[in-house]
């Protein structure tokens, strides 16, 4: 989901917005070539959607870097092209690189660790969410998502899989907070908080409370 602000934490956890410190990397990104075969001496041991990063892929990767000033570890991660959400291999969504990449091959519907419907029951683009990937859509909009097939794009809408748009999840949150009801919660123990307001809401969890680098974040209509 490219929501109006977005962390760049889906491989470092940093706290820094897509747009304003990768927007110039992310553009640039956008045009890139993805043509490209395997090279086994650069593929750095990144894998991606289950696939070793091709040259293309490391390509676009090395424009984040460069905005970031960091190198991304070698790891297995997941992306969803349709709406640029991605995270590590097995887990939840850790923020949005934005869509149509092209990076890593098709999104697997075991991306966050389930797969056959068993685990929450619910998928995106094919993949089925994370418990946390629900627990974080409960925080934001009041109730969990319902369990079948849905699609959601790079600009928030959403519908049922194979169906149009039902609605757009940015207007959404800003009907929600648009109501002058806010509020903000912190739970030091499991290093999560959530706050929602002024068409705003914005998420923090860990997968591991006592492991910094486990993060996980949503935004929604923050700019």
């Amino acid at each position: 989901m490219s929501f109006s602000r977005s962390l760049c934490q889906v491989f470092l956890g940093c706290a820094v917005s897509v747009s304003a410190a990768c927007g110039p990397a992310f553009e640039d990104a956008a045009d890139t070539d993805t043509t490209a075969d395997v090279s086994a001496e650069t593929a750095r041991g990144i894998v991606l959607n289950g696939r070793a990063a091709t040259d293309a892929d490391l390509r676009i990767l090395e424009r984040f870097e460069r905005a970031w000033g960091v190198e991304i570890p070698a790891g297995a991660y997941w992306y969803d092209d349709f709406s640029g959400a991605a995270g590590l291999a097995g887990g939840p969504m850790r923020g949005v690189l934005g869509a149509g990449l092209g990076l890593g091959a098709p999104l697997p519907a075991n991306a966050s660790g389930g797969g056959d419907g068993r685990l929450t029951g619910t998928f995106i683009n094919g993949r089925e969410l994370h418990p946390l990937d629900v627990q974080g859509l409960t925080s934001l909009f009041g109730q969990p998502p319902y369990r079948g097939r849905f699609w959601v794009d790079g600009q928030g809408n959403f519908g049922a899989e194979g169906q149009p748009a039902m609605g757009n999840l940015v207007a959404l949150m800003r009907q929600r907070g648009g109501r002058g009801d806010s509020y903000y919660r912190s739970d030091v123990g499991t290093g999560s908080s959530t706050f929602v307001g002024s068409g705003c809401a914005a998420v923090h969890g860990r997968l591991s409370p006592s492991e910094s680098d486990s993060s996980y974040a949503y935004y929604v209509g923050c700019e």
